[in-house]
C-alpha cells in the first residue's frame, strides 16, 4: 500500500511538471482548463499524501501497541 501511494504521488508530481513544461513551451491549453487540471492534480496529491501519513501513523501505533510500549 505504501509503495502504491508513493508511486502515485511521484506520478502526479511528474504529470504536473510535464503539463507546466508543455504550457511554457507552447502547447497551449486553455488557461482555465490548465489551472483546473493543475488544481485537480494538487487535490489528488494532498489526498494521497494524507492517506500515506495516516497509514504510516496507524502502522506505527499498532507496532508500539504490539510491543507493549503503549496500552
Amino acid at each position: 500500500m505504501h509503495r502504491a501511494l508513493i508511486y502515485g504521488l511521484v506520478g502526479l508530481v511528474l504529470l504536473a511538471g510535464v503539463l507546466v513544461i508543455l504550457q511554457i513551451w507552447g502547447v497551449l491549453l486553455d488557461p482555465a482548463f490548465f489551472f483546473k487540471l493543475l488544481a485537480t492534480i494538487g487535490v489528488l496529491i494532498l489526498i494521497a499524501g494524507f492517506l500515506l501519513v495516516v497509514k504510516l501513523d496507524f502502522g506505527e501505533h499498532k507496532r508500539l501497541k504490539d510491543e507493549n510500549y503503549i496500552d
